[in-house]
C-alpha cells in the first residue's frame, strides 16, 4: 500500500469504507505515531523530516509501516498539499491524545524518582514571564524549597499550544479576545493594568490625560501586528478612544523603555513592565481620567486534566498577587 495517493486519486477513492484490521497489532510504536502526528501538523514528509533530524525515506517508511499495521489509507495528496482522508483524521486523533498522555506519564513517573517535593512547566507570554511571575516565583520558591519549576517564555499562542500539547503542564498569559485552543481551557484569575508612562521632565503639560486627548501625544509602541500592540488598540477602539499616535515601534518593553528615559514623548504598556522604574522615580505615569485600561490575565491547563497541587497552588498564589496589586 502506498503512504500518499497520486494527485489523480480522487477525494471519493481514499475516503470509501476502509478495511479493519483483524486484530489489534502491536507493532505499532510511539515513534510512527510521532511521525504520523509530525507531518499532519507540519503539512508534508519534507518539513516532518527536517523537524525530526531524519532522512524523508524513514518518514515514509513509518508512514508506510503505520498504515499496513492499522489497514487503512490515512493520508492523500491534493495538489501540493497531504491531506487527511476520514480514517487518518480518527488515527490522528488518536495518535495526537496517546502521545500527550504518554509525555505527561513520563513527567509523573519522574517525578516518583526525584527527591523533589514537585516539578512543573510553565508556559508563559513575554509580559508575565518577563516581568510578572519573577517575584511570584521567588517568593513561591521559598514557601516550596523541593519543587523545580521550568518556566518558558514566548507569546500566548505558544503558551497555548505548549500546553495543549502537554509539553508544559500549565500556561500564564495576558490575552485579550480570540485566544483558544480546542483542548485547552482558560481562566480569568485576575486584571493587568495598562499605564501611560513618561520621563520625569516630559509631557508635563499633563498631570492627568483624557482618552480623548490620548490619541494627540507621540507615543512608542511594539510593531503593528504585535499581540501586545493588539490588545491595547482593541482595548483602546472598544472605549471610544482615537488610535495611537505612533512615532516610533519598537519590539521590547524593554527597548521602549530606554527610549523613553531618554525623553522621546510616552508610551502605553502593562503596569507590570515599569513598575520598578516608576518606584525608582526613572519614570512617571500620566493618568488617564476617563478609562479602565486592563486586560485579563489567564491561566490555562488541558480541559481533560485536572489540576494537580503544584500548579494550582502557584495559580492562587498568582491570582492573591494579582489582586493585591
Amino acid at each position: 500500500m502506498t503512504v500518499i495517493s497520486q494527485d489523480s486519486e480522487s477525494r471519493a477513492d481514499v475516503t470509501a469504507p476502509v478495511r479493519i484490521p483483524l486484530r489489534y497489532d502491536n507493532r505499532i510504536t510511539l515513534q510512527k505515531l510521532e511521525v504520523f502526528c509530525s507531518v499532519v501538523e507540519l503539512g508534508g514528509v519534507s518539513r516532518a523530516a527536517e523537524h525530526l533530524w531524519v532522512a524523508q525515506s524513514v518518514v515514509s517508511g513509518h508512514l508506510r509501516s503505520l498504515q499496513e499495521r492499522l489497514g487503512v489509507q490515512m493520508l492523500y495528496r491534493d495538489g501540493q498539499k497531504m491531506k487527511l482522508t476520514e480514517a487518518g483524521e480518527q488515527v490522528y486523533q488518536w495518535a495526537s491524545e496517546t502521545l500527550a498522555e504518554t509525555r505527561e506519564l513520563m513527567r509523573h513517573l519522574d517525578d516518583l524518582h526525584t527527591i523533589s517535593s514537585g516539578r512543573l512547566s510553565l508556559a508563559t507570554s513575554l509580559t508575565v514571564g518577563s516581568y510578572l511571575m519573577p517575584p511570584i516565583l521567588a517568593e513561591f520558591g521559598r514557601d516550596r524549597p523541593g519543587a523545580v519549576i521550568t518556566m518558558s517564555v514566548s507569546d500566548p499562542e505558544t503558551a497555548f499550544a505548549a500546553v495543549a500539547s502537554s509539553d508544559c503542564d500549565m500556561g500564564i498569559v495576558i490575552a485579550g479576545a480570540g485566544y483558544e485552543h480546542p483542548n485547552v481551557q482558560s481562566e480569568e484569575i485576575g486584571r493587568e493594568q495598562i499605564a501611560l508612562v513618561a520621563a520625569t521632565e516630559t509631557l508635563l503639560e499633563f498631570e492627568t490625560i483624557s482618552l480623548a486627548d490620548l490619541s494627540e501625544i507621540p507615543v512608542v509602541a511594539p510593531p503593528a501586528g504585535n499581540r501586545a500592540r493588539d490588545a491595547i488598540d482593541r482595548l483602546l477602539a472598544e472605549l471610544g478612544a482615537g488610535p495611537q499616535n505612533v512615532t516610533m515601534e519598537l519590539g521590547h518593553p524593554e527597548a521602549m523603555k530606554r527610549v523613553i528615559r531618554s525623553g522621546a514623548t510616552a508610551c502605553l504598556l502593562f503596569r507590570t513592565c515599569v513598575e520598578d522604574e516608576l518606584a525608582a522615580g526613572s519614570l512617571r505615569e500620566i493618568p488617564i481620567e476617563d478609562g479602565d485600561l486592563t486586560v485579563p490575565v489567564l491561566s490555562i491547563m488541558r480541559a481533560d486534566r485536572r489540576l494537580s497541587s503544584l500548579p494550582a497552588q502557584l495559580i492562587e498564589r498568582t491570582r492573591a498577587y494579582l489582586a493585591a496589586r
